[in-house]
């Protein structure tokens, strides 16, 4: 199947990028909402993974909808 899509396609670099810099903005955002960093806070090494985790499921989530719209064509 010649419209079979892996994750690493170059049909994913745009949505590659838009999910990365979409985690690491809503790991800035946890990170200050919960005042990481600070004394009383945690330190920005505990907040990374969600970081991590949001652009991962952002990425999966980008991937899932190109898929099924190569499928569809």
């Amino acid at each position: 199947m010649a419209d079979d899509l892996s994750l690493f396609d170059k049909r994913m670099r745009g949505p590659a990028g838009v999910a990365v810099a979409a985690g690491v903005i809503l790991g800035l955002l946890t990170g200050y909402t919960v005042g990481a960093g600070t004394p009383d806070g945690p330190s920005w090494a505990l907040v990374a993974p969600f970081a991590l985790l949001a652009t991962v499921f952002l990425y999966l989530g980008a991937y899932r909808n190109l898929s099924k719209r190569v499928k569809n064509q």
